[in-house]
């Protein structure tokens, strides 16, 4: 049976919709751990053929780690772990793949290193260990990830969220909730407090409600006006 371009389409359509529901857990740089590999079902070798290429041309297409101030460690690595198992490759190769990975002071520093770490879990931790800010750090970055200007919620929302996580991963559901708040956009603190989000779900679905009534009150009230970062007054509500 010949397969398609439509059908490819429809096939790989299918294969995200099922990767988006599973839950995929963040890998641990301990020594001990076990890095979970999903490994899907496929109806026919052409459809394994095809998620196979994708997933190889994703490995070509991924960020290379420089070891700067402004980047993740623990986002870029979870990162690069996920498309490196959905394409197969094995620890073994993993390790000697990284190092076309690595740029600036980064690969400086795995040249220097390299005989401490001779394979893919000692260098996980190893580069993490090197990387990871401080505690004083992640929690100053956290603080000061305010809303920007033509920001949505969601954007703002999942990367404020990411950097609560790294300042403190057994931070209570409240205090998130607060550093949130926090740093949204002026316009829309007052009304997110006032209908009190009991948990991190329910401020970010109350946040995009507001949101969107801003919006749409902006697009009546002025649909001449083009810049998204310019929010209504609060008074609106009054």
């Amino acid at each position: 049976m010949v397969t398609t371009r439509l059908q490819h389409h429809q096939l790989f359509a299918k294969e995200v919709q099922r990767l988006s529901l599973i839950d995929m857990e963040p890998s641990d740089t301990s020594p001990s751990s076990h890095s979970t590999v999903y490994r899907p079902l496929f109806t026919s070798n052409m459809e394994a053929q095809f998620m196979s290429t994708l997933a190889k041309e994703q490995v070509k297409t991924l960020t290379k780690f420089s070891g700067s101030e402004s980047e993740d460690i623990t986002h870029w690595l979870k990162h690069i772990e996920e498309v490196f198992d959905r394409a197969l490759i094995q620890s073994s190769n993993k390790y000697l793949a990284i190092q076309s990975y690595l740029t600036d002071a980064a690969l400086k520093w795995f040249r220097f290193n390299k005989q401490n770490m001779p394979d893919w879990s000692s260098f996980k931790i190893a580069i993490v260990q090197a990387y990871q800010p401080s505690i004083h750090q992640a929690l100053l970055k956290m603080e000061q990830r305010t809303q920007l200007p033509g920001e949505s919620v969601m954007e703002y929302y999942y990367d404020k969220l990411n950097l609560c996580v790294q300042a403190d991963a057994n931070m209570s559901s409240s205090m998130i909730i607060h550093y949130l708040t926090k740093g949204l956009h002026a316009s829309l603190v007052a009304h997110v407090i006032r209908r009190h989000p009991a948990t991190t779900n329910e401020f970010l679905n109350i946040a995009q409600d507001e949101e969107k009534f801003l919006l749409t009150w902006k697009g009546l009230s002025s649909p001449s006006t083009n810049e998204p970062d310019c929010y209504p007054s609060e008074d609106i509500y009054m």
